[in-house]
């Protein structure tokens, strides 16, 4: 049976930002999953994972997250991380209502890995989620890329004006090994590389919270990460695993591979 595509938008509860939603529906499926993209990126860019799960009884849901693809909000900046976290919450809510349904999966990619741990960690939902996936999530920076956060969030200019935003300078080779994916992303005008001064400095301080509150967590966790990521280092999610103290856990690395 087909998948039916649909977009629509939500309203972010913290500021009524628009949120730009979309979903892949089967009439009678029973599962339900709900995505979170990385940073720079937006929830059209997997049509591969869509692609994937369209084999599969699961009805599939992303957002843009604000600063990101079509949704509001200043490219790379968010006033704290908590909005995105309270972004995710309105976008579960709301997907919650459309298929009336309780229970569902929760995938994270990246920056959004670290999004949905973190609000898997506050408690909400977290009886009704049957299994958080992690892919790279953000955990612990890679150190040339932390260098770069580091001399931006350490200016003059971070403490006069935190929201403003510079060049994250990403090496592309670290996306992937395959040049029509990193072409793609050259070529995709909803993609950026930018980062606020404030964000910056709240990306490199929120990972090792979360890690530290990893066992807080009552849900099953699935970790999967490239030992070759060049953004976001592997440590984090050994590091993660570990913490975790609920039984139903697993971590995957795969040697040589990127998967950012």
């Amino acid at each position: 049976m087909t998948f039916h595509h649909k977009e629509f938008h939500i309203l972010s509860s913290s500021d009524k930002s628009k949120l730009y939603c979309q979903s892949w529906t089967k009439s009678n499926s029973n599962r339900l999953l709900i995505f979170h993209h990385g940073f720079g990126e937006h929830s059209g860019r997997y049509t591969n994972l869509i692609r994937y799960f369209s084999k599969s009884d699961i009805n599939f849901y992303s957002f843009d997250m604000r600063g990101h693809g079509n949704s509001d909000g200043k490219r790379g900046h968010s006033d704290s991380f908590d909005l995105y976290v309270r972004d995710l919450a309105d976008f579960v809510s709301e997907v919650l209502k459309r298929e009336q349904k309780e229970r569902f999966f929760l995938l994270g990619h990246s920056l959004g890995g670290a999004i949905t741990l973190r609000y898997s960690q506050e408690g909400i939902n977290q009886d009704n989620i049957l299994g958080l996936i992690l892919g790279s999530p953000a955990l612990r920076v890679r150190m040339d890329f932390r260098k770069k956060l580091k001399k931006f969030a350490a200016g003059i200019l971070s403490k006069i004006s935190p929201s403003s935003v510079v060049d994250a300078e990403l090496n592309l080779q670290y996306l992937s090994h395959d040049p029509e994916v990193i072409e793609s992303y050259k070529q995709d005008p909803l993609v950026h590389g930018k980062v606020s001064l404030k964000m910056g400095t709240e990306l490199l301080e929120i990972g090792p919270q979360l890690i530290k509150k990893a066992n807080v967590l009552r849900c099953p966790v699935l970790i999967l990460h490239g030992q070759e990521d060049g953004l976001v280092d592997v440590n984090g999610s050994t590091e993660l695993y570990k913490n975790l103290i609920y039984r139903n856990k697993r971590i995957k690395i795969y040697p040589g591979f990127i998967m950012n």
